[in-house]
């Protein structure tokens, strides 16, 4: 395990949010009673299959219980803890001036973890997040057609799983670092990765006992994959944003173009862009070019649920 501290330049695309809050989807009707919430972080916990599991709820600040507002939920990589990821990804700042509710989910067992390849002998981590939406929207004004999944490395995983699990209720999935999964979606993803990941190859190969074993394909071609069920053209539009990140954008999809977008940071580690440099070492190196929380939330905010 390992510790992480905040930290990023603002000077990076995506870096600072747009002034203001998003707009509730049309038909989104306000909560009345209203359900207040006091803002900032609090440890929640309820018990899932049998087992307690526990996450750090954010409450943005302005937050009045009767306008309905977006939901990100967060799930950390291998090893880490919910409070970690918050403090790593810096989500509770930008929830606070975007105005949405950040929700960093605990993995469980020793070190803690996603059970996203269902083994039977570990705990539904899927059950654990449906439970955590049924608690959400019970005790919040949430929009139902803005509710997003992001995750790094083991998280990112996770993330896209619950994606393919329930593409009814997850609009927009971010995934920085991911394995590859088992599953596509009809739900737009925007992804990163850094081409130089020890962990995570980014042309493929073997993977890490923590990561399931066995062997995967290059990241191109597992992002190709989710956006092909998008119906998506099949090769992407390379551009350049900033010095050493190249940037996919996948086009013609269901929904129009940019449904899919891959941000490869050019000798970039096994790391969050824009966050505070993890252990080069271990991890490699941390991409200053991006700030990887700010454009998953620009993402997220222009792609609702689709009916």
């Amino acid at each position: 395990m390992f510790a992480v501290a905040c930290g990023g330049s603002d000077s990076k695309p995506g870096a600072e949010a747009p002034a203001g809050t998003v707009t509730p989807s049309p038909g989104a009707q306000g909560c009345s009673p209203a359900r207040a919430y006091t803002a900032g972080d609090s440890d929640q916990a309820l018990t899932s299959g049998g087992i307690a599991r526990t996450y750090v709820l954010h409450i943005p600040t302005g937050y009045d219980g009767a306008t309905r507002v977006p939901v990100v939920l967060a799930f950390h990589g291998f090893g880490l803890s919910a409070k970690q990821m918050m403090e790593y990804t810096r989500l509770g700042a930008l929830a606070d001036q975007r105005r949405f509710v950040a929700v960093a989910l605990d993995g469980a067992g020793s070190p803690p973890h996603w059970n996203w390849r269902k083994a039977v002998n570990e705990p539904n981590d899927l059950q654990f997040v449906a439970d955590v939406f049924k608690k959400l929207d019970a005790d919040l004004c949430i929009d139902p057609d803005m509710t997003f999944a992001a995750g790094f490395s083991d998280g990112a995983a996770m993330s896209r799983i619950a994606a393919c699990e329930a593409p009814g209720r997850i609009a927009a999935v971010g995934a920085v670092a991911s394995p590859n999964v088992p599953c596509t979606a009809d739900v737009p993803m925007i992804a990163f990765h850094g081409s130089a990941d020890p962990l995570v190859p980014f042309e493929g190969g073997a993977v890490r006992a923590e990561f399931g074993g066995g062997t995967f394909p290059p990241v191109r071609r597992s992002v190709s994959d989710w956006a092909r069920a998008l119906a998506c053209d099949g090769l992407p539009i390379i551009s350049r944003p900033a010095a050493s990140t190249e940037l996919s954008t996948f086009l013609r999809c269901r929904r129009g173009d940019g449904d899919v977008l891959l941000y490869t940071l050019l000798g970039g580690g096994h790391t969050w862009p824009g966050s505070a440099p993890l252990p080069a070492d271990v991890f490699g190196a941390t991409s200053e070019d991006i700030d990887a929380t700010a454009l998953m939330w620009e993402f997220f905010a222009a792609h609702p649920l689709a009916h």
